[in-house]
């Protein structure tokens, strides 16, 4: 894309004189420093090609394409990066757009994103051409019931720039469940920028169901800072796209906070899916664990990029991280990389990784047991991806995920590693 493009998208976006000004200082930030290449340490797996070669716009029209489907919670739809519909009773959950120049939104929009170390290019093309986006603030001791926030992309060659602020005080409790999906033979681009503040004590669980069209490219960034006490618990499920970066950066920088990071990516066909993972121990006594999983078919691509940080004086934080990943095709690829940096004493730190194949001697097990090789096969493929998804347990979301789940895993037959 030319900067001509992109200045053409910034004159659909709205919003006041103050907003304006804002959205004109992201962009020409972004187009000083251009999207990310290679070259940097943190985008070495994953080129940014598509995006570069590719002329896009912003969406002219509204997406209407919603499947039928129950959720065990209230439910807001977004279509093509602006809400469609809510539901009366999300008292807590409202577009962020039209409340962009609220004092809540004013203080803390950008609060995370707009001061990343070294800058954001993303996060700046997405300050610069966000349209709409949650803003979901619970007041302290308030406890919101489960919100399912749809987002379905229709337009073809069109760049969707999401952004989410959640803000919870004090006490406060949340489940938040982001579902996002397009239309299937279109080529989109979704970039989205979540900001999470949670107060002293504050707990929020926040699922990502990433089902986007197979021509798609989705990058997201997602930034919590959490205070004294806070949990934040986090899974992400990565289905979709043709390349897809997720980023989550946590900070725990007050003590007691903790946070869980689980995920599980399915990289069959030619997907290529980056994680890329940060928690940052910045007061003593904080808690973190990682726990994901990843499974490459086909000729896909899955990467585990993941760094703890544990900062001077950040004393007796608790991290661990698990990546455990399978190949079921000798042209997949799995990149695994966790990272302990550790500036601090009397810490308890570690992590493991590995690479493998399905066990033969427990498909042999089961065949021995009357179940044919294939569905052998199936239920190791469906125990391993089990691993990362304990935390749905107590959540009531554990039905409405399972067949998004069993829809997305790769048949075990179709190619066996040589």
């Amino acid at each position: 894309m030319t900067p001509t493009l992109y200045r053409q998208a910034l004159e659909h976006a709205t919003g006041s004189p103050r907003q304006r000004a804002s959205r004109e200082v992201a962009l020409e930030r972004f187009l000083a420093n251009g999207l990310p290449t290679t070259r940097d340490e943190d985008w070495k797996y994953t080129a940014l090609d598509l995006l570069a070669k590719a002329e896009l716009h912003a969406p002219q029209h509204p997406a209407e394409d919603w499947a039928s489907e129950d959720h065990p919670g209230i439910v807001m739809k977004f279509g093509n990066g602006r809400l469609r519909d809510a539901d009366a009773k999300a008292i807590h959950a409202h577009s962020l757009a039209d409340h962009a120049d609220t004092p809540l939104v004013v203080r803390c929009l950008g609060l995370l994103a707009d001061t990343l170390p070294g800058g954001a290019a993303l996060a700046d093309i997405n300050s610069a051409l966000w349209q709409d986006g949650l803003l979901l603030h619970v007041p302290a001791g308030w406890k919101a019931a489960p919100l399912f926030v749809l987002h379905h992309a229709g337009e073809a060659d069109a760049m969707l720039h999401l952004r989410h602020l959640i803000v919870l005080e004090a006490g406060a409790e949340a489940v938040l469940v982001e579902h996002d999906r397009g239309t299937p033979g279109i080529p989109y681009w979704h970039n989205s920028v979540t900001e999470i503040l949670l107060g002293e004590g504050a707990r929020l669980t926040h699922l990502r169901l990433d089902e986007d069209s197979a021509d798609a490219v989705h990058t997201s960034l997602t930034l919590v800072r959490q205070a004294r006490d806070s949990r934040y618990q986090a899974l992400s499920l990565n289905l979709g796209g043709r390349l897809t970066r997720h980023d989550i950066r946590a900070s725990l920088v007050a003590r007691g906070a903790e946070c869980r990071l689980d995920g599980l990516f399915i990289a069959d066909a030619r997907r290529h899916i980056d994680q890329h993972l940060q928690v940052e121990h910045a007061a003593p006594s904080t808690t973190s664990r990682q726990t994901w999983r990843g499974i490459a078919a086909g000729r896909g691509r899955g990467i585990y990029d993941a760094r703890v940080v544990v900062q001077p004086g950040a004393i007796k934080a608790d991290a661990a991280q698990s990546s455990r990943n399978l190949l079921l095709s000798p042209h997949a690829e799995i990149d695994v990389k966790p990272q302990l940096v550790i500036h601090a004493d009397d810490v308890k730190c570690g992590h493991g990784a590995t690479v493998g194949q399905l066990d033969e001697a427990q498909v042999f097990y089961l065949r021995s047991r009357g179940i044919d090789d294939d569905a052998a096969r199936a239920l190791l493929l469906r125990g391993f991806a089990g691993e990362a998804l304990s935390m749905l347990e107590g959540t009531g979301l554990a039905g409405w995920l399972e067949p998004h789940l069993a829809a997305a895993m790769p048949v075990p037959n179709r190619e066996r590693m040589a």
